[in-house]
């Protein structure tokens, strides 16, 4: 790899225009956009999300305090939205053909 350094520096000072390697959050933020707009369910929207945040996560962070506040805060959402979504279930009659006895 030193060879392909030294060959991309010299052709950069020589006025050739050297196509720059995108960085490993725009590779991942691509990716993430890429699998959410095929997802094809509210599931799979959530769990590409999911999985985007985790990755991020299990990353080492320049400031960790402020990594695991924004860690917290998005358990705290996941967990709020758990409890609505299953709120919204106990709602739902068990079963239409039949009535409670």
């Amino acid at each position: 790899m030193s060879g392909y350094r030294r060959r991309t520096a010299a052709a950069a000072g020589a006025g050739v225009e050297v196509a720059s390697r995108r960085g490993r959050p725009d590779r991942r933020r691509s990716r993430f956009v890429v699998r959410f707009a095929a997802a094809g369910s509210d599931v799979e929207r959530l769990a590409a999300a999911f999985d985007y945040a985790r990755g991020a996560a299990s990353r080492r962070h320049p400031d960790p305090a402020e990594a695991a506040a924004a860690v917290e805060s998005a358990v705290s959402a996941l967990v709020t939205a758990g409890d609505r979504l299953l709120e919204l279930q106990a709602r739902e009659p068990l079963s239409a053909g039949r009535s409670r006895q």
